[in-house]
């Protein structure tokens, strides 16, 4: 019997390749004897450290702005003359929580040294982001031009300030380059399902500035060329999705699909007998295009069994059963408020040798279905 693992980072613990390796170490432990982890990503959450293990990635570096105008190292890779980066290496929540005060400058200095690198085609994973700033810091670093009675980098909260936006000088190599916004999302740039009041108070504002912010988008988006609101995902990273389709002419798509045919996950799945995919929480969300809603669509299609093993599991999963999954083995049996990394490390190896054990002997369906 040969197992797949293909699961998304779980949030707050582990990324998608240590999240697979401890599985498959569990799995081994319950008797299953040929186990391939293939990390993969849906363009949230550890998308670059999915990119760093897959064959072929080179591994670059540039100096650039963090989230708050400080200094950072960030990583990023190339693969067959394609540069991939994730923009939290830049502008993410690890930098701190203060959406009104956080830019996107750095992903922009990360894009341009991609460019100049020699990439045509710049792929950039939008999760896990602590910006609400449309693009603009990122629009800022490549040559466009912001003002208000004077010239200025806009954050979150000052937005609306903005009164003219010159995008004539933006670089021009950047002309020649094709950048894709790669999303898990389709978070429109404003609005009560928006950017700022779906994910801002995430990121550190409060009630009152998330309404602030969302005036602000709705306002930026009022000066852009391209109707961003109507572009699924063009909230994602705190419009960053819609910055990359307005400033740069960009693409956005999803990110899962970008992933699953780099890393070759389709025949993956064709020649295993069983796919395991996991996350840190299973929810009613997970049916909406996360990650392993669709690996197990792609099990589906192939008809192979495809079993999520999560952190947790919360509210009505069931139509998950409809999209291929088999049933569902959980870490906790609600989440826990605060995540101890060696505990959890522990209850998912547990808990995926009793996969091991279920599945072997061909009797498992989970009470959720």
């Amino acid at each position: 019997m040969k197992i797949l693992v293909a699961c998304d980072s779980f949030k707050g613990s582990f990324s998608s390749a240590k999240a697979g390796d401890i599985i498959r170490s569990g799995l081994i432990e319950g008797g299953i004897r040929e186990v391939e982890v293939c990390p993969v990503s849906d363009g949230g959450d550890g998308f670059g450290s999915v990119i760093a293990r897959a064959e072929g990635a080179e591994k670059r570096t540039a100096k650039v702005k963090d989230a708050f105008f400080g200094e950072t190292e960030a990583e990023y890779h190339f693969i067959n003359g394609d540069a991939y980066i994730e923009s939290a290496r830049a502008c993410g929540l690890r930098f701190g929580k203060d959406v009104m005060r956080a830019t996107s400058y750095g992903v922009g200095q990360l894009i341009y040294s991609a460019a100049v690198n020699g990439a045509e085609n710049i792929y950039l994973g939008l999760g896990g982001s602590g910006t609400n700033d449309g693009g603009c810091g990122m629009a800022c670093a490549l040559g466009v031009k912001f003002y208000s009675d004077y010239s200025f980098i806009p954050t979150g909260r000052n937005l609306r300030e903005i009164k003219r936006i010159d995008t004539s000088s933006l670089f021009p190599i950047l002309k020649n380059t094709n950048v894709f916004a790669c999303t898990d999302v389709d978070t429109p740039f404003y609005g009560k399902d928006g950017a700022a009041l779906t994910f801002s108070r995430q990121k550190g504002a409060t009630a009152e500035e998330a309404l602030r912010l969302d005036d602000g988008m709705k306002h930026l988006a009022s000066l852009l060329p391209v109707d961003v609101n109507s572009l699924p995902g063009s909230g994602a990273a705190g419009g960053l999705g819609g910055g990359i389709a307005a400033f740069l002419g960009g693409k956005i798509v999803l990110g899962f699909d970008v992933i699953e045919r780099l890393v070759g996950l389709e025949e993956k799945v064709v020649k295993a007998d069983i796919v395991i995919t996991g996350e840190g929480r299973t929810d009613s969300q997970t049916a909406h295009g996360k990650l392993p809603a669709r690996v197990a669509e792609l099990c589906k299609v192939h008809r192979k069994p495809c079993y999520i093993i999560s952190g947790s599991v919360k509210g009505d999963v069931s139509p998950l059963a409809d999209m291929g999954v088999s049933g569902i083995f959980a870490s906790y049996a609600e989440s826990p408020v605060q995540i101890d990394k060696e505990d959890a490390e522990k209850r998912l190896r547990a808990v995926a040798c009793k996969a091991a054990e279920t599945i072997k002997a061909g009797m498992y369906f989970s009470d959720d279905f």
